[in-house]
């Protein structure tokens, strides 16, 4: 099984309802990276991941995975190197907490350690105590936190959630993104649309910022999230700075 997940954006392009939603977009996602895909609502961000995790076709442009044409890779294949969390999904049928995060070991055909792995999944999302409830009876927080349990349970090397954090409260953000820093320091790739360019500027390596569905800015926090470019795309004024060696993005008022 491939280890590492090397993926590459060329000039790519989507158009939706006749609609150009990614424009000339090119981009790169690196083992042991983190990074965040941000920007105002509409901006193009679900679009973005969809077409990385293979949800979508590009109308123009090119996404490779370890320089392998994503198309070109076969569906069982790209089960297995990409896991994706989308940015909403309610269940259909009331199936417990751990039957639903063991969907997620389906690429893999039968686990041995089956049930270890999905008791330690729940575990990583403080969700064990969901383990044998329905679905269909958990909060949209609770909910939330068995989708994240699926999608960290299998050994994917390339990990993609959109708005991973919603519905969740401070607590388990803080803990979903520490996990998330765990899992690219140990050399998977790990991309994630966010909100919180807060949370963004503290656990990622790397930034894309969109507008409009162009790439606006790429690099680290640091680098995309100055005044200038955040009171441009946003509106509003901010500063970055560090405290305690923290990262630390801060929101003013609006422009």
């Amino acid at each position: 099984m491939t280890l590492s997940a090397d993926v590459t954006c060329r000039e790519l392009g989507l158009l939706r309802h006749g609609q150009r939603v990614l424009d000339d977009i090119t981009c790169a996602f690196r083992p042991g990276e983190l990074t965040a895909v941000v920007g105002p609502n509409g901006a193009g961000k679900s679009s973005l991941l969809q077409v990385l995790a293979g949800v979508l076709d590009a109308s123009g442009g090119t996404v490779s995975i370890n320089e392998q044409p994503s198309q070109s890779i076969p569906a069982a294949e790209r089960a297995r190197l990409c896991a994706f969390l989308p940015q909403s999904e309610l269940p259909s049928w009331s199936v417990s907490g751990a039957d639903l995060v063991a969907l997620g070991l389906l690429p893999w055909g039968r686990v041995p350690d089956r049930d270890e792995r999905v008791r330690t999944a729940l575990e990583r999302v403080d969700g064990k105590d969901f383990a044998q409830r329905p679905v269909t009876q958990l909060s949209g927080g609770e909910l939330r936190r068995v989708q994240l349990a699926r999608l960290l349970v299998g050994q994917a090397p390339l990990l993609i959630a959109d708005e991973p954090t919603a519905a969740l409260d401070i607590r388990h953000q803080l803990q979903l993104l520490q996990t998330l820093r765990g899992i690219a320091d140990s050399g998977k790739t790990v991309v994630l649309a966010l909100h919180d360019l807060s949370l963004a500027a503290r656990y990622c390596d790397r930034v894309l910022l969109l507008e409009g569905g162009r790439l606006r800015a790429q690099g680290t926090p640091r680098d995309v999230f100055t005044p200038a470019m955040i009171g441009e795309v946003y509106g509003v004024s901010c500063e970055f700075r560090w405290r305690d060696g923290e990262a630390e993005f801060v929101v003013f008022d609006l422009i």
